[in-house]
Order: C-alpha cells, then sequence, then structure tokens
C-alpha cells in the first residue's frame, strides 16, 4: 500500500470537515505518523508538507479548526510561534464563551467553522445574515 493510502485510512471526516485522526496519537492527541523513511511524525506536519509544500523556516503548523486531531490540510496552517500562542490564549478566551453575541448557543448544530478563517460562526447569525443580503438585493 503507498504512503498516502495508508494515510488516509488513519482518519474520519467529521461534521466540521476535520479530518480526525484515530490512529496513534500523542497524549495532547495530536496524530503520530511513520512517513516513507520509516521515521515517526506529526500527522498535522506530514499532511502539511504532502498537500501544501514544505514547511517555511522558523515557522510551526497550526491547526485553524484548534483541533489537534486534524490532518486536513486545509485546517492546516504555518505561522509563527509567536502567532501560535497569542492564538491560543485568544481561543481559550473565545471558546469559553457558550452563546454568540446575539445569545445564540454554540451547539454542534448551531456552530460553523468556515474554511481559511479561524475560529467557530453562529450558524443561526449566518443565517439571518444570508437572509437579509437576499432581501437587500430584491430591494435595490
Amino acid at each position: 500500500m503507498n504512503i498516502l493510502a495508508r494515510f488516509n485510512k488513519k482518519y474520519t471526516i467529521d461534521i466540521n470537515n476535520c479530518w480526525v485522526w484515530h490512529a496513534s496519537k500523542l497524549k495532547n492527541g495530536y496524530a503520530l505518523f511513520t512517513d516513507q523513511n520509516g521515521k515517526t511524525v506529526t500527522g498535522h506536519r506530514w499532511s502539511y508538507q504532502q498537500f501544501i509544500g514544505p514547511i517555511p523556516n522558523g515557522l510551526v503548523v497550526d491547526h485553524i479548526c484548534r483541533n489537534p486531531s486534524c490532518v486536513n490540510p486545509n485546517h492546516l496552517q504555518a505561522i509563527s510561534q509567536s502567532n501560535n500562542i497569542k492564538r491560543s490564549l485568544l481561543v481559550k478566551v473565545r471558546s469559553a464563551r457558550t452563546h454568540c453575541k446575539h445569545g445564540h448557543e454554540f451547539t454542534p448544530e448551531n456552530t460553523k467553522y468556515i474554511k481559511g478563517q479561524r475560529g467557530r460562526r453562529c450558524a443561526t447569525c449566518a443565517y439571518i445574515s444570508k437572509l437579509n443580503s437576499k432581501r437587500n438585493k430584491n430591494l435595490s
């Protein structure tokens, strides 16, 4: 079996389009994968290098989705370690919130993660915004 096929057998795709790793992991949830050279590496770094390209010098691979078990290259971004730390602190504050600024609860059904953007979005607010946009177009 080629390496990509072996990699693809080790995750499933969840509701947020995370590729959730179900094979070996570190205690903190990061995927472990044995690469083509027999070396054990973290799955998110391997995925980034396989699907996006080399990790630029001085940068780390961050999970935009905030799920350490995710290996979806669309959820990964190369950033500086200082930005990674800042994001983590900001996420801890934001993820402690149980409701959006308009009072809608963050439930699995009412939470959206948008490709290329950090954090979560309220699905109810996104729906209302979309309706308002359509209404404004019809009034023009």
